[in-house]
C-alpha cells in the first residue's frame, strides 16, 4: 500500500513546479541587464571619464556572475524538481553554486581581459593608443574618416554609440596605408582640437584675447605722443630729458629708459616692452613674432598658425615611439596597456551585456511557455524561432553606420586579418548590435530611467567628457 501511495505521489508531483519561480528571477535580471545595457552604450559609446568606465566595468561584471549563476540556478532547480529533493538540500545548492559562480565569473572576466591585454604586441598598443585618438576626435566631431560624418545627433544615436565602442576593436586590423591615411586625418583634426583647447578659432582669439592688449599697447603709444610732445616743447633740455624718461618709465613701459620722439604706432608696438606683455598675454613663445600691431590676418598666418601646428606635431610626435618600446618592461609599457584595456575593455563589455540579455530573453520566454503547460520540445522551437527571425530581420536592417564607406572598409580589414572565416562570423555580430541598438535602446533606456538607475556613473544622458589614455611623455 505505501508502495502504491508512493507510486501516485510520482506520478501527480508537478515536473514543472520550478518554472514560474525562474521565469521571476530570469525576468527580475532582465529588468537590471537591460538597463545597464542602455547606461553601456552612453559611456562606452562616448568618451567617458574614467571614473565612469572603471565603474560601467565594475557593475558589468557583476552582472554577468549573476547571469551565470541564474543560469546554473536554472538547472538545478530543474534537477532538484526532478528527482525530489528536500527543501535543505536544494538551498544548501543554490547558495553553494551562488558563492563559486559569481566571485569566478567576476574575476574571471577580468582576468580574460588582462589576459588579451597581456598578450598583446607592442605594434598593436601603439595602434590602440592611435585609434584612441581617433575616437576622441570622432566624439568631439572634429573628423571626417573615410566619408563618414558622426554629427552630434548620429553620434548620440544608438547605432553611433555601438558603433564607436568596438570603433577602436575593429581598427586594429586596419592596414598600414589606411593608417597613414588616418594619421593625416588625425593631424587635420587635432589642429582644430589645439585651436579649441587656446581658445577657440583664430577670428575668436584675436578679438578675445589679442584686442586687449593690443588696446592697452595703443594706450601706452597715445601716452608716448604726448609724453613726447611735451620734451619736444621743452627744449631738449637734461631736465626735460630727464622728466620724459621718468614719465616714460611710469606710464608706458614699466622702465626708465628713453624711447626717441616720433616713433610710429607699428615701430613702438616692437619695443621690447611692448612685445613682452602681448607675448605674456598670448602665451607665444620667444621664436615667433607678436606686435600688436597685427591686422587679424597677420596674426592668424604668423602667430597662431606656427603655434599650432607646433603643438599639433607635438601630440603626433607621442604616437611615433618604436614599437618595442610598448611591450612589457620598456618605457611605454604602463601606456600602452591602458591604451588596450581601453580599446578591448568597451567592446568586451558590450559583448557579454548583448548575449546576457539575448540568452536571458530566450529563457524567459521559455519558462513562460512551459509553465504554460507547452511541451518542452514545442516550447523551445517556438522560441528559437523567434529569436532566428528577430536576429536575421535585424541583420537585414542596416541603417547609416553600417551603409558608410567607413564601415564597409573595416569589415574588408577584419575579414582580410581573420583566418578560417572568423572575421566574416565577427563582423556580421559587429553588424547585428549596431543595427539592433536603434530599436532596443529606447526601451532599454526608458527602463534605466523608470529604476533611476545610474551604475556609479554621473546621472546624465550622454558622457562626452575626455579622460582617454594617457599621453607618454
Amino acid at each position: 500500500m505505501k508502495l502504491l501511495d508512493f507510486e501516485r505521489y510520482r506520478e501527480t508531483r508537478e515536473k514543472r513546479a520550478y518554472a514560474p519561480l525562474m521565469l521571476v528571477l530570469t525576468a527580475l535580471y532582465l529588468v537590471f541587464e537591460l538597463a545597464f545595457n542602455a547606461r553601456l552604450l552612453d559611456i562606452t559609446g562616448s568618451f567617458a571619464t574614467r571614473r565612469d568606465v572603471d565603474a560601467i566595468e565594475f557593475y558589468g561584471r557583476l552582472i554577468s556572475s549573476l547571469a551565470l549563476t541564474l543560469a546554473f540556478w536554472g538547472m538545478i532547480l530543474r534537477r532538484a524538481n526532478a528527482t525530489y529533493q528536500a527543501r535543505p538540500n536544494v538551498i544548501r545548492a543554490l547558495f553553494l553554486s551562488t558563492i563559486i559562480l559569481m566571485p569566478a565569473a567576476y574575476y574571471g572576466e577580468k582576468a580574460l581581459l588582462n589576459r588579451i591585454v597581456a598578450h598583446s604586441t607592442g605594434e598593436q598598443r601603439r595602434d590602440a593608443m592611435f585609434l584612441q585618438y581617433i575616437k576622441r576626435d570622432i566624439v568631439h566631431n572634429e573628423m571626417d574618416p573615410q566619408k563618414i560624418r558622426l554629427d552630434a545627433e548620429t553620434r548620440q544615436s544608438p547605432a553611433g554609440k555601438a558603433f564607436l565602442s568596438i570603433l577602436p576593436l575593429m581598427g586594429l586590423s586596419v592596414s598600414e596605408g589606411a593608417k597613414q591615411q588616418a594619421e593625416a586625418a588625425v593631424k587635420e583634426a587635432m589642429a582644430k582640437t589645439v585651436r579649441h583647447d587656446t581658445g577657440g578659432t583664430d577670428g575668436h582669439v584675436f578679438n578675445e584675447q589679442f584686442a586687449g592688449p593690443a588696446i592697452q599697447i595703443r594706450a601706452r603709444f597715445n601716452r608716448y605722443e604726448d609724453l613726447a610732445t611735451t620734451y619736444l616743447r621743452n627744449g631738449r633740455s637734461s631736465a626735460a630729458r630727464m622728466a620724459y624718461m621718468n614719465a616714460l618709465g611710469r606710464d608706458v613701459t614699466g622702465e626708465r629708459e628713453f624711447i626717441p620722439p616720433g616713433l610710429g604706432f607699428a615701430a613702438f608696438a616692437n619695443l621690447p616692452p611692448c612685445v613682452a606683455m602681448m607675448r605674456q598675454a598670448l602665451h607665444v613663445p620667444d621664436d615667433i613674432p607678436i606686435s600688436a600691431n597685427m591686422t587679424a590676418e597677420q596674426f592668424a598666418s604668423e602667430v597662431r598658425t606656427p603655434m599650432v601646428t607646433r603643438e599639433v606635431e607635438r601630440r603626433i610626435s607621442e604616437l611615433d615611439f618604436p614599437a618595442d618600446t610598448f611591450v612589457d618592461g620598456q618605457e611605454h609599457a604602463q601606456i600602452g596597456r591602458e591604451a588596450m584595456e581601453a580599446v578591448i575593455a568597451p567592446a568586451l563589455a558590450l559583448v557579454f551585456s548583448v548575449l546576457g540579455a539575448l540568452v536571458h530573453l530566450y529563457k524567459s520566454t521559455f519558462y513562460l511557455l512551459y509553465s504554460a503547460r507547452t511541451p518542452t520540445g514545442v516550447a523551445h522551437a517556438v522560441v528559437s524561432c523567434m529569436l532566428i527571425a528577430v536576429i536575421i530581420a535585424l541583420i537585414r536592417s542596416p541603417n547609416d553606420i553600417t551603409r558608410s564607406d567607413l564601415f564597409s572598409s573595416l569589415e574588408t580589414q577584419v575579414n582580410a586579418a581573420s583566418p578560417w572565416g572568423l572575421g566574416h562570423v565577427l563582423n556580421t555580430s559587429i553588424r547585428w548590435m549596431i543595427q539592433a541598438q536603434p530599436h532596443l535602446y529606447p526601451l532599454n533606456e526608458a527602463d534605466r530611467r523608470l529604476l533611476h538607475l545610474t551604475f556609479g556613473t554621473r546621472d546624465i544622458d550622454t558622457t562626452e567628457a575626455g579622460a582617454g589614455v594617457k599621453a607618454p611623455a
